[in-house]
């Protein structure tokens, strides 16, 4: 079986596709954890320690929404793929800005959500698997608490803004299309535009460069992406 050490987390308050999720997932071998309320799932977020969290958007005693504010105002980073039977693009929006990494609307292909799960997981790993620090020049980077020390000064980034340092830092040299950036860091996020790349470079050149608008580390290629230099 694959991804045997995989654990994650439904959050589901319908016992038909909570039991729906929960066998499939068991097939695809995962550990599988059920929660039928929010305020359980939160709990069981908080003290079971999944790899990814499949979260309801309407839940009982607590929304899914709420869930994902808890967990990601404790610094709480594990994927979640947020699960709801609305369709309106607001909801979507509100989704993601509040910290899930992902969107399904019900019904959805069990294949489909197969193929998101695993495509967060190599996200994750991609990013999990490279150092917690980085020391460039007089700069100490700290990828868990996403931020960045120079001197006595401290600047903070945000999540995205350190997951893209990350990734780039661990692609060091590598030409690096917008396209790829987007699938790698982003993942299936319909409602951005590679210009979404563009700005967190810029970003994150104010907080890395010396100089940002002659950057010596985040290199512009032209008509293609970017490349980090150390």
């Amino acid at each position: 079986m694959k991804n045997l050490r995989r654990k994650i987390l439904i959050v589901e308050d319908d016992e038909s596709i909570r039991y729906l999720l929960e066998q499939n997932l068991a097939f695809e071998g995962y550990e599988v954890l059920v929660a039928e309320d929010g305020e359980i799932g939160l709990k069981r977020a908080e003290t079971d320690h999944p790899d990814l969290v499949l979260l309801d958007l309407m839940l009982p005693k607590m929304s899914g929404m709420e869930v994902c504010k808890r967990l990601r105002s404790t610094g709480n980073d594990v994927p979640i793929i947020m699960l709801t039977a609305k369709g309106q693009p607001i909801d979507k929006v509100i989704g993601l800005k509040t910290g899930a990494d992902d969107y399904l609307t019900k019904p959805f292909d069990i294949m489909e959500l197969s193929a998101r799960i695993e495509a967060l997981f190599r996200r994750a790993g991609k990013v999990t698997d490279y150092e917690l620090s980085y020391q460039l020049r007089d700069l100490s980077i700290d990828f868990k608490a996403h931020s960045i020390q120079i001197g006595e000064k401290m600047i903070e980034m945000t999540k995205m803004e350190s997951k893209l340092l990350r990734y780039f830092i661990h692609h060091e040299g590598k030409i690096l299309s917008r396209e790829t950036i987007m699938e790698e860091v982003w993942g299936h996020d319909y409602l951005l535009s590679t210009r979404t790349i563009d700005t967190h470079v810029t970003h994150l050149r104010k907080k890395i460069e010396r100089n940002p608008s002659e950057p010596k580390h985040i290199i512009t290629v032209h008509r293609v992406g970017y490349k980090f230099t150390k």
